[in-house]
C-alpha cells in the first residue's frame, strides 16, 4: 500500500536538502577548488555543516513548493548533522532556512541541551537562533534564561539568566546576571553578576569572568582549617579586560597567618597561557613564598604526534622571597605522560617522565632535575580502590622549600573505600626509600554535602589536621 506520510516526508527532506544547498553551489565549488591547495579551516567546516541536509519528521507534515512554507505537528524532530530540534508543533521556510514555534521546544548539539518553554526560532543555515524562557545545560553549567541566543556554534548569550553546577531544585549556590556570554569549553563573562548561596546574595560584581577549561578554579568561597594557618576563607575572582586577557585575584584570610591575597593578569589562548602573579602563596606542605612578581608561560597538554603520549611545558621567571632569602627564580619544566595502560578490567598502569631546569640568582645555582613516575591502580569493587606508586627524582633538593619535592626516591601506597552514598575514607602512606623510613601517613574522611565536598585529613607523622570545604566538581 502507498504510504502518503512517508512520501511526504521523503519529498520534504528532498526539498530541504536542495533548498539549503543549491543557492550556495558556486561558493561550494570554489571552496572545493581552494581545498585542493590548502587544508580546510574551521570556518569552512562550519559552512559545510550548515549546508548539510536537514530532515523534518512528524505525525502530520505539509509544505508549499512555491513559498517554501513548512508545517509539522506531533512528535516533530528536525535533524541536521549533530543538531536536533524537537517540539509538538513547528513552522518553517526552506527558502529562508528557518524554523520556529511558540510551543515548547528542545535543541541539542554537542555540549548543549536547552529547552525553551516559550518557543524557539532557529536558522539552520547559520546555526543561530533563540529560545524563550529557557533552561538546560551548556557544558557543565546548568543555566536558565528569559531569552537564550545561539550566536554561533561556539557562542551562546543568556539574557536575564542564572548558572550553576549544582543540580538541586534550589541550588546550594548559583550566579545570576543580566547577561551571560558563554564560549563552551573556553570561558564565560557575566554582566551585573550576583553570587548566591541558597537564597542569599553574598556579593555582586558589575562584570565577572570564569574559565571553563579543565581544572579551572571555583568561583565560590572555599573554607577550611589547618594546624599551621588556622581557619581560612578564600575567594577567586576574574575580571575581563580585553579579548582573552583578564585580571584576577585570590583573596585569602587566615586566623593565624593573616591576610594573604594574590593578584595578577592572565592571557589564556587556545594552546597556552601567559600570566603575571604577585603575592604570597602556600603549597600543600604549608611552605610559603612571596612572588613579587612571577611571570609564567604554560603550554597546555598536547599529544606527541600519533603516540599514546601527552606532554606539557611551563616556564617561570620571578622574584621569590621567604623568611631568609630573596632570589630571582627560573624554572623550566617539560613532562611526558603516557595514556593509562589497561592491564585488565580492574588494573591500570600510569607512567610519566620529565626534565626540569632550575636557576637561582641567590647562590648562582643551577639544577638539572630528572624524574620518573609509575603508579598502578586496582579497583576491587565500586567501593574499594587501591594504588601503589614509585617516584624517582634526581637532584630534588632546592633553594626554596616551596613546591619542592621532599623525597628523591619514594614509594607510596593507599586505598579508598566508599562506605555509603555520602561517606568515603582513604589512607595513603609515603615511604622514603633512601632513608628506609615512613615519611607520611595521611588518613582522610570525605563527606558529600550534595553540591559541596568536605574533607578532613589527619597527617599522622606531622600531627596535623587539615579540613577543607569546596564546591563539588561534577
Amino acid at each position: 500500500m502507498f504510504d502518503t506520510k512517508k512520501a511526504l516526508f521523503g519529498l520534504l527532506a528532498l526539498i530541504m536538502v536542495f533548498g539549503s544547498t543549491m543557492p550556495s553551489y558556486a561558493a561550494d565549488k570554489k571552496a572545493a577548488e581552494d581545498n585542493k591547495k590548502k587544508s580546510t579551516s574551521t570556518k569552512s567546516d562550519t559552512a559545510a555543516k550548515s549546508q548539510a541536509p536537514i530532515t523534518i519528521e512528524g505525525d502530520e507534515l505539509s509544505f508549499s513548493d512555491s513559498t517554501g512554507q513548512v508545517f509539522a505537528k506531533g512528535n516533530v524532530l528536525v535533524t541536521q548533522n549533530d543538531v536536533k530540534l524537537t517540539s509538538d508543533l513547528l513552522n518553517g521556510n526552506t527558502k529562508e532556512s528557518i524554523v520556529w514555534t511558540d510551543h515548547e521546544a528542545t535543541i541539542t548539539q554537542p555540549g548543549v541541551n536547552l529547552v525553551g518553554s516559550g518557543g524557539l526560532r532557529f536558522n539552520y543555515k547559520d546555526n543561530t537562533g533563540n529560545l524563550k524562557l529557557a533552561t538546560g545545560k551548556v557544558g557543565k553549567q546548568l543555566v536558565t534564561g528569559h531569552n537564550i541566543e545561539m550566536v554561533s556554534a561556539n557562542e551562546i548569550i543568556i539574557n536575564g539568566g542564572t548558572m550553576t553546577m549544582c543540580p538541586a531544585k534550589v541550588p546550594d549556590y548559583h550566579v545570576s546576571a543580566s547577561k551571560i556570554e558563554i564560549w563552551p569549553d573556553d570561558k564565560l563573562i557575566a554582566y551585573g553578576a550576583k553570587f548566591w548561596i541558597k537564597d542569599k546574595v553574598i556579593f555582586s560584581l558589575p562584570k565577572y569572568q570564569k574559565s571553563l577549561k579543565k581544572d579551572a578554579k571555583s568561583d565560590m568561597p572555599r573554607v577550611g582549617y589547618s594546624s599551621d594557618d588556622g581557619f581560612y576563607i578564600k575567594q577567586y575572582l576574574e575580571y575581563p579586560i580585553v579579548g582573552n586577557v583578564a585580571a584576577f585575584t585570590d583573596i585569602a584570610l587566615y586566623s593565624k597567618a593573616g591576610f594573604k591575597p594574590t593578584y595578577g593578569v592572565v592571557n589564556r589562548e587556545r594552546k597556552y597561557s601567559l600570566s603575571v602573579t604577585h603575592g604570597e602563596m602556600e603549597d600543600d606542605d604549608d611552605n610559603w613564598v612571596k612572588k613579587e612578581p612571577e611571570f609564567k608561560f604554560e603550554y597546555y597538554p598536547h599529544r606527541l604526534g600519533n603516540l599514546p603520549i601527552s606532554y606539557t611545558f611551563s616556564a617561570i621567571y620571578g622574584k621569590w622571597t621567604d623568611d631568609y632569602k630573596t632570589s630571582w627564580h627560573q624554572d623550566y619544566n617539560l613532562y611526558f605522560s603516557g595514556d593509562p595502560i589497561k592491564l585488565n578490567d580492574t588494573m591500570k598502569l600510569y607512567l610519566g617522565t620529565g626534565f626540569q631546569k632550575v636557576l637561582e640568582s641567590y647562590d648562582d645555582s643551577a639544577r638539572n632535575v630528572f624524574r620518573y613516575d609509575a603508579t598502578l591502580t586496582k579497583q576491587f569493587s565500586s567501593r574499594l580502590n587501591t594504588w601503589v606508586g614509585y617516584h624517582y627524582i634526581k637532584n630534588h633538593t632546592g633553594l626554596f622549600s616551596y613546591n619542592n619535592v621532599d623525597l628523591g626516591r619514594e614509594f607510596d601506597a593507599g586505598f579508598s573505600y566508599k562506605i555509603d552514598r555520602l561517606n568515603t575514607i582513604s589512607f595513603n602512606q609515603s615511604y622514603d626509600l633512601d632513608n628506609h623510613r615512613v615519611y607520611d601517613q595521611d588518613y582522610t574522611w570525605y563527606r558529600d554535602l550534595h553540591c559541596w565536598q568536605s574533607s578532613l585529613t589527619y597527617r599522622a607523622k606531622r600531627e596535623e589536621f587539615v579540613w577543607k570545604v569546596t564546591v563539588t566538581r561534577w
